[in-house]
């Protein structure tokens, strides 16, 4: 198999970046993994031309997947990668580049304004489109979906949202503000892409779908490659879908008018890339950024030979924070400091709600969790899932943008009652399947006893479970086997910075909950958080 011929544009990089500040050195040795059947190798490189020789045209098709605000590799990467991105679409004739979903959640600054200051860099780079993941839905798809609504008093995007098999159940209608697939001239080449949303709702908490459901993503590529094959006479079909490589198998050998290219992967959070043999025609490549800074986005390269009407090689790119350092945007950094300094804003996420005695990692904080939620809701026994918890805790001053990054979920919590007899056999259950539910501090189980606070729980007496609703909502658990299910207007988050704020000394996860009997303030919530000023 051909390999694509790679040239370094050294000179390009350190003069050529309209409108990107290089006041460092640009920095020309970050990894750039190029896979192939057998072989992965690292290459100093920075970028592709075009063609390879006569009649053979090079595609390079960028991905971000997971951001997640900045979460796990920092919000102030958008500068160097903006820049790069920014780049390839204004100085190159033959880029695309997509947001591969659940690109807003996770830090203070992105959900304070639900994920806006990115819609606006976005923008400015030029992406081609946004395929949404299961994140998006965390705030109700609406906010997500309200961005293509046409009003420029809430924001917009000026690049379509992809969401080929999210549906509304009563209609079979699209997602509103929504396309299934966007088309983009490269040179000679016309390239299809399709936008899915994998096998994830179980990771959306059940009341953000009603009325919404997923179809199968592997139908909805078989009928849209035709599509695009035979009415929109694409030459090159990509898909980008919120699913890890596990699911590549399912359309490996579509054939025909569903022949698939490429496919970007996303929600695992995995580095990774490779071709994967098929029975005919050339395998499919495929890629993923885990979006830890030694994998924060990725390209596949393909080369389409214009006289045999198919891709005849392909490569794969994996950009690293090194690999951009010293790039950077003023524009882009400019639209980061609006956001970061309004007034409003910064009150809100400078609030120091205590001192931290040690550092305590995701593992440590999910009991506590639990039983703030029973003490500050007023429940019987509190529940969580561990998951909620996506950052480690560190020891000094910890303030409201902390935790939003510690536990960046929106969840409400929901109520049920349930008999003793019920609530011992869902323990039990959660013992045996290791389901990620963990209960408060004050339930106990010793042989096949359940105790609340050392008091054996009698099988015919209602206890009052409340947990947050992503896990409340799933058929799997039995919260929903109780009596008198109630959704409360309480945020698990509002709980946990309420009962740090009440922290005497410093604050320790093992020393349990600050509750104090009758007392609960409310602390700020999310409702007002957005000034129309400062909405660009």
């Amino acid at each position: 198999m051909k390999r694509i011929l790679v040239l370094a544009l050294v000179f390009v990089l350190g003069s050529a970046f309209v409108g990107c500040d290089f006041s460092k050195t640009s920095n020309t040795t970050g990894l750039e993994t190029t896979t192939t059947d057998s072989l992965t190798t690292n290459t100093n490189t920075t970028t592709t031309l075009n063609t390879t020789q006569s009649g053979e045209q090079v595609i390079n098709l960028f991905s971000i997947n997971d951001f997640h605000g900045g979460a796990y590799s920092d919000i102030n990467n958008l500068s160097p990668m903006g820049a790069f991105l920014k780049f390839q679409l204004d100085n190159t004739d033959n880029a695309v580049v997509l947001a591969n979903g659940d690109i807003f959640q996770g830090t203070a600054l992105s959900n304070y304004y639900y994920g806006l200051p990115i819609v606006d860099v976005m923008n400015y780079v030029g992406f081609d489109g946004f395929v949404i993941g299961n994140h998006e839905f965390d705030w109700g798809i609406d906010k997500i979906t309200q961005y293509r609504d046409g009003n420029l008093d809430n924001g917009e995007m000026d690049y379509p949202l992809l969401a080929a098999n999210i549906v509304y159940e009563d209609t079979g209608d699209p997602l509103e503000n929504t396309i299934p697939y966007i088309t983009k001239q490269v040179g000679e080449v016309k390239v299809g892409i399709i936008g899915v949303i994998g096998d994830v709702i179980n990771s959306i908490s059940a009341s953000r779908t009603e009325n919404i459901i997923f179809t199968d993503a592997a139908d909805a590529i078989y009928d849209y490659t035709e599509v695009l094959r035979t009415e929109e006479d694409c030459d090159i079909v990509v898909v980008y879908i919120h699913e890890g490589s596990g699911f590549n198998s399912e359309i490996l050998n579509f054939t025909g008018d569903h022949y698939v290219d490429a496919i970007f992967n996303a929600h695992t959070h995995q580095d990774e890339s490779g071709l994967i043999s098929r029975s005919s025609g050339f395998p499919l490549v495929y890629a993923q950024a885990s979006n830890q800074p030694d994998s924060l986005f990725v390209k596949i390269s393909l080369t389409y030979d214009l006289s045999l009407s198919q891709v005849v090689d392909a490569s794969t790119a994996t950009y690293t924070e090194d690999y951009i350092n010293g790039m950077s945007d003023t524009t882009i950094e400019n639209i980061l400091y609006e956001y970061d300094n309004e007034p409003t804003y910064r009150a809100f996420v400078d609030q120091v709600l205590c001192d931290v005695d040690s550092t305590y990692y995701r593992n440590d904080l999910s009991t506590w969790g639990a039983s703030v939620l029973r003490d500050y809701a007023g429940v019987d026994v509190g529940a969580i899932n561990s998951g909620g918890f996506r950052s480690t805790m560190y020891s000094g001053s910890l303030t409201m943008g902390d935790l939003i990054v510690i536990y960046p979920f929106d969840n409400y919590i929901k109520t049920s009652e349930m008999t003793g007899a019920q609530l011992l056999s869902f323990y039990e259950k959660v013992l045996s399947h290791g389901y990620d539910v963990v209960f408060d501090d004050g339930l106990t189980y010793d042989n096949g006893d359940l105790y609340i606070d050392g008091v054996l729980v009698d099988d015919q007496t209602l206890y009052t479970v409340g947990a947050v609703d992503y896990i409340f909502d799933k058929t799997y658990y039995d919260f929903l086997d109780g009596q008198n299910i109630t959704q409360t207007t309480m945020l698990i988050r509002d709980l946990l910075a309420e009962d740090l704020s009440n922290v005497v000394g410093s604050f320790n996860p093992y020393d349990g909950t600050s509750y104090l009997l009758g007392y609960y303030a409310t602390v700020p919530t999310y409702d007002l958080r957005i000034k129309e000023s400062i909405i660009q």
